[in-house]
């Protein structure tokens, strides 16, 4: 035997396996390959074999072998006999070093002597892997047909190999380590949201296949940060760690639960239909209601409110189910809380949710444009995007008759994001064929603004759109994002955050309301606002002299300030005339013209 040659072999063979470890593959693939290359490198290993797992099993068997002596394995077993605690493949891991026998001399391999020479064994090789502190580890055992053969090729690529495989291990118990913690919430145990995704997505897969029904259960502790602020948050945890257990308790074995977020939980009933899910849920809260903790001899007590949803009688598709849980768990709370409250209850919402879905699905969901005119010159100069929905019958349906809906089921970004995206493809053409270069007004909900990866979507496609113009429209641009007053609610210095990279590229900003009861004038602090559109109830009793009155004071702030002033729901002539007496800029309503719905979006 060429010593050297055998060596670069062996060597090359256990490197071409240990590029495996760079590729993040498990430490099962990595040592298999180990031992397939092994024994395809030389003709004197007639077997390897492996065994991944606690070394303080019961019993160990060969995970895997192979070689033309590999039917040597198949009824090995390493017991904790006396004999089986003595030879290589124990003592090896107890020692956490390799271990070189000789099959016909080392008395510690006696039990298995015969059975390995009959296979032409001549010497073994055992290799530990992993942290001998740790229970999960590794061996690998090497026979050879020739006499002095570790000494001739030397042990040394054989232990350095272990030593990597080793690593393997190490790095494997931290990713499943890191896994765990991206997908366990810390304080309950329990699968947290997104890991909790999968499972929705896994059980209605299978609750589709098999046509059967599942039902989910959305709970939320109630009063729960009053609870915090009062006691602290060492209760509230306590409280949160209570809450899990009792809904582990009353859960069946079946079930699924998670923490949804913050003081939210879901849980997933496979097989359950919306009787069998009430019955939980009703026993759920009951338990949930008789639950407290003692502090300084005072029990503080709380209760749940949960919403429920079934397949398929409350929606066909998982995010859309989740959906109809969380209004049914919001409907629970607005009408009294420590109650259970059924999809079924808000089946007219869901319905005119599912005609939204498909209208969006199916590019029925188109702007209608309203004229806005200069007040002085009667001219045209701007329009305004509202959203209309066409059913499956060619019925046009407008938005007050579906935005509420939306709202309810956190759907009005997809419309936002329709209409805005048809707005500046409409912009873009009219532009670039040479038509009048006027304002566009498209709304832009806080439902939205929570949805970034959608903001930013918009932001490359407005900027795409300026492009495509072919017109310099130097720094201020045509769109004109248009919020709700009372939908910011204090949250104005977010929304400029958020809405920066439109502001900075040119658009303006317009608030919508105002003047409807949830005024601040810190909103025209903080962002950097362009028009004001006067509530349209307000303009409706214009006639009516204390009307006019807030009014003329809105249009004086808005020339302070250098705003453009725009009136909405102007419905006739005496309306526009007084509007011109107190100054306003701008208006729209039915007086001027009605909403004209797009052709395909265009």
């Amino acid at each position: 035997m060429d010593s050297f040659q055998e060596q670069l072999s062996i060597s090359k063979a256990l490197l071409m396996a240990t590029k495996s470890l760079a590729q993040g593959n498990t430490p099962d693939e990595v040592l298999r390959a180990a031992c397939d290359a092994l024994v395809a490198s030389s003709d004197r290993i007639c077997l390897v074999w492996m065994y991944l797992g606690n070394p303080g099993s019961e019993t160990i068997r060969p995970s895997y072998s192979v070689g033309r002596a590999s039917e040597y394995t198949r009824d090995l077993a390493l017991d904790l006999s006396p004999e089986a605690m003595k030879g290589p493949g124990r003592r090896s891991l107890a020692i956490n070093e390799p271990i070189l026998v000789q099959v016909n001399s080392d008395s510690s391999f006696g039990i298995w002597r015969e059975n390995a020479i009959r296979y032409g064994f001549q010497e073994g090789l055992t290799l530990p892997i992993g942290d001998p502190n740790h229970p999960f580890r590794g061996l690998i055992v090497i026979f050879v047909d020739t006499q002095d053969y570790f000494e001739q090729v030397g042990m040394e690529p054989f232990i350095a190999f272990a030593q990597l495989a080793t690593v393997a291990l190490d790095q494997t118990r931290l990713k499943i380590s890191l896994e765990a913690m991206a997908t366990i919430d810390p304080l309950t145990d329990l699968l947290n949201r997104r890991a909790f995704q999968e499972v929705i997505n896994r059980e209605y897969a299978s609750a589709k296949r098999l046509e059967k029904p599942f039902s989910m259960l959305l709970f939320d502790l109630d009063r729960f940060k009053m609870l915090n602020d009062n006691y602290g948050h060492d209760i509230g945890d306590k409280i949160l760690l209570g809450i899990s257990d009792i809904a582990k308790a009353t859960l069946r074995t079946s079930d699924w639960l998670s923490r949804w977020g913050g003081e939210e939980f879901l849980a997933l009933l496979p097989d359950t239909d919306e009787n069998g899910a009430l019955k939980i849920a009703e026993r759920l809260r009951e338990e949930i209601a008789n639950f407290s903790i003692s502090l300084n001899n005072q029990k503080i007590n709380t209760s749940a409110s949960i919403g429920i949803a079934s397949y398929p009688r409350d929606g066909d598709t998982p995010d859309f189910l989740v959906k109809a849980a969380d209004a049914a768990l919001y409907e629970a709370k607005k009408s009294g809380r420590n109650r259970v409250v059924e999809a079924k209850d808000k089946r007219e919402v869901y319905s005119i949710a599912a005609k939204l879905n498909s209208a969006i699905e199916n590019h029925r969901l188109l702007p209608a444009y309203q004229v806005i005119v200069d007040l002085k010159t009667g001219k045209p100069v701007a329009e305004e995007a509202l959203a209309r929905l066409v059913d499956e019958s060619g019925n046009i349906i407008a938005a007050t008759d579906f935005i509420m809906a939306a709202m309810e089921l956190q759907l009005t970004h997809l419309i936002d994001c329709q209409i805005i995206q048809q707005t500046m493809s409409r912009c873009a053409t009219n532009i670039a064929g040479g038509g009048e270069n006027i304002a566009h007004f498209v709304n832009i909900s806080a439902d939205l603004l929570l949805h970034q990866d959608l903001i930013q979507d918009l932001f490359a496609k407005a900027q795409a759109a300026c492009i495509l113009c072919g017109v310099d429209m130097g720094p201020t641009k045509p769109l004109v994002l248009e919020i709700t007053e009372r939908q910011l609610l204090g949250d104005a210095s977010a929304v400029r955050t958020k809405l920066a990279p439109f502001i900075d590229f040119g658009m303006r900003l317009a608030i919508d309301d105002f003047g409807s009861g949830y005024s601040s004038f810190q909103y025209l602090v903080d962002l950097p606002v362009s028009f004001l559109k006067i509530e349209g109830s307000l303009i409706q009793q214009v006639k009516d002299k204390r009307v006019r009155q807030i009014v003329k004071r809105i249009s004086d702030i808005a020339k302070d300030l250098q705003l453009t002033t725009v009136a909405e729901f102007v419905e006739d002539a005496d309306t526009a005339d007084i509007l011109r007496e107190l100054e306003i800029d701008w208006a729209q309503g039915y007086f001027f013209g009605r909403p004209v719905l797009a052709k395909h979006g265009k």
